[in-house]
């Protein structure tokens, strides 16, 4: 026993320096690292003077890949020609700062089709597609200022993929309500009880195609898509003016308008180019069942004078739309609600009906391409193993008046963080 113990307080005696040794070596880098901390708010101070504070940064993002397969017959049954095609749709990265409890920043920054190369967007292109200063005073007012999302619709604000159902966003959402749609501009947003408002000043579009800003201008199938700018270089001679306001009655009911007001000729036409585009929305959810409803209609002023500025007439009936309207209806729900066990996976069975037309109305003098009014059923479903991975599969019946719709497959994988 004697000798057992005089073993143990030996190999004490041996390890009580190595023990010393790792106590000062946890303890030194303790204070290492405080010192890089401080170090690093040095350095920060430096850069910034006076103005610098301690905050808070944010880091997060989001992407999809997916997959379409048009048929290989049109609506009329005569060959399509349309090829399958993959893509890495996009992948956005997100970086905010909060300056204190009431002053932060937000960006997002995208990259689309796998980057950006050669033959322009279609083979890829970056850009910043929010990036402002906000200001809260109160939760009843507050400001931004930078690039910002024009606040219409259900998809342009909300436009992350495992957000919507569908591969691909709503039509009606790209073709009249341009998403994602941002520019430059300020305004104030806030929250009144159940109702919140968003309201802004900022560039207005761009009717006319120039290389410099970048735009197509308004074209027939497109409507006023072509007209965005995005916050480069943007042309300021005409403003417009985009606002919001949504009431929430009920958890997972909301209800809302919006409306944008401007013209688009920025001094580069003798003549106004005004543009209107109003819609009115809601959604609804309940145990596991959602409902989406929208509508919008928008009008183009002096179509005429712009056709013929354009250089676009009659025999190829790709005149300007005087008058564009959509809507879509959409009913979902999740099959993992009537699991006993759900361990937060859904699966969404989902239907969507859309009717649009970009040439809803032209100039007397000009005829319509009956190719650009439009019917849409999309059914599908989204798997979601976890809220913020989405598999996504849908089968889409595409039809216009001209008969030359093709159908398609759409498969794909969404993630945001």
């Amino acid at each position: 026993m004697k000798h057992r113990l005089s073993i143990i307080l030996s190999a004490l005696v041996a390890l009580t320096p190595a023990a010393a040794c790792l106590a000062q070596d946890v303890s030194q880098l303790g204070e290492l690292e405080r010192k890089v901390d401080i170090l690093t708010q040095e350095i920060e101070k430096l850069k910034l003077g006076d103005e610098f504070r301690p905050g808070k940064v944010s880091i997060g993002g989001y992407g999809e890949t997916v997959f379409h397969g048009p048929s290989k017959r049109r609506q009329d049954a005569g060959p399509s020609h349309a090829k399958k095609q993959a893509d890495n749709l996009r992948a956005v990265l997100y970086a905010g700062y909060k300056f204190n409890d009431w002053i932060l920043f937000n960006s997002e920054l995208e990259f689309e089709h796998g980057g950006t190369g050669e033959g322009g967007e279609v083979r890829g292109e970056a850009a910043i597609e929010q990036a402002y200063l906000e200001f809260k005073f109160s939760d009843a007012l507050g400001a931004r200022a930078g690039n910002v999302i024009v606040p219409l619709g259900l998809v342009n604000e909300i436009h992350e993929p495992t957000a919507f159902h569908g591969v691909d966003r709503p039509n009606v959402e790209r073709f009249i309500i341009p998403s994602t749609w941002h520019e430059n501009g300020i305004g104030l947003f806030g929250n009144f009880g159940p109702v919140s408002y968003r309201t802004y000043l900022m560039a207005g579009l761009n009717a006319v195609a120039s290389a410099d800003p970048a735009a197509d201008g308004f074209t027939a199938a497109g409507g006023i898509r072509g007209g965005r700018t995005e916050g480069s270089n943007s042309f300021a001679e005409d403003l417009a003016w985009a606002s919001r306001v949504d009431i929430q009655p009920l958890t997972g009911v909301k209800a809302g308008m919006g409306l944008f007001l401007g013209e688009a000729d920025q001094g580069r036409t003798t003549f106004s180019v005004p543009v209107t585009l109003w819609e009115t929305h809601a959604a609804a959810e309940w145990r596991g069942a959602s409902l989406k409803a929208l509508y919008a209609q928008g009008r183009i002023g002096n179509v005429d004078a712009l056709d013929s500025e354009q250089g676009f007439t009659d025999a190829a009936r790709n005149s300007i739309g005087r008058r564009l309207f959509g809507g879509y209806v959409e009913g979902a729900f999740d099959l993992l609600t009537l699991a006993r066990h759900n361990q937060g996976q859904a699966l969404y069975p989902f239907l969507r009906y859309e009717r649009y037309d970009t040439q809803a109305e032209t100039p007397s003098a000009f005829a319509k391409d009956p190719a650009n009014s439009r019917v849409e059923y999309t059914l599908g479903a989204t798997c979601k193993p976890i809220a913020q991975v989405a598999v996504k599969l849908d089968r889409q019946w595409k039809r216009n008046q001209a008969r030359t719709g093709v159908d398609q497959w759409n498969l794909g994988l969404a993630y945001v963080f």
